[in-house]
C-alpha cells in the first residue's frame, strides 16, 4: 500500500466514526465539527493533534522520524501536533483515532458551555 492509500483507508474509517473530510492549504484534512485533528502532509506524513502535554504526544514523538509539525516546513511549530513519517504508518490509525476522540471531546465541552443550562444560577443540585 502507498502512504496515500493508507491515508485514504484511515480517512474512510474515521469518517465512519463521525469525522469529515476537507481541504486546507491544499492538503486533505480530517475534522470534527470545525476542529481539524489530522492532515495528510507532504505525501508521506500524517500530522495529528494530540495535545503537547499528553502521554500520547510524547509516545508519538518518540517514534523514529516523528517531529512537532511545522506546516509547510515554515519553522513555525504547532506544538500540539506531531508529524508522523511514512515509516510509522503502522501507528497512523491509532494516533489519528486518539486525535479524533480528543477533538470530539473538545467539541462536546464547547457545546455544553453554549447550552442554556450551563452555569445556570439558582440551582442547588439537590
Amino acid at each position: 500500500m502507498t502512504e496515500e492509500s493508507d491515508y485514504e483507508a484511515i480517512a474512510d474509517d474515521l469518517v465512519a466514526r463521525g469525522a469529515t473530510r476537507a481541504q486546507m492549504m491544499g492538503r486533505p484534512i480530517l475534522k470534527v465539527g470545525s476542529t481539524m485533528f489530522a492532515a495528510h502532509i507532504g505525501g508521506d506524513r500524517l500530522a495529528v493533534k494530540l495535545g503537547r502535554d499528553s502521554a500520547e504526544h510524547a509516545e508519538a514523538l518518540a517514534l523514529p522520524g516523528a517531529a512537532v509539525w511545522s506546516p509547510g516546513d515554515s519553522g513555525r511549530l504547532f506544538y500540539d501536533w506531531v508529524a508522523l513519517p511514512a515509516s510509522a504508518e503502522d501507528h497512523w490509525m491509532r494516533f489519528a483515532e486518539i486525535a479524533r476522540v480528543l477533538a470530539q471531546t473538545s467539541l462536546a465541552i464547547q457545546s455544553d458551555k453554549k447550552s442554556p443550562s450551563y452555569g445556570k444560577k439558582g440551582t442547588t443540585g439537590r
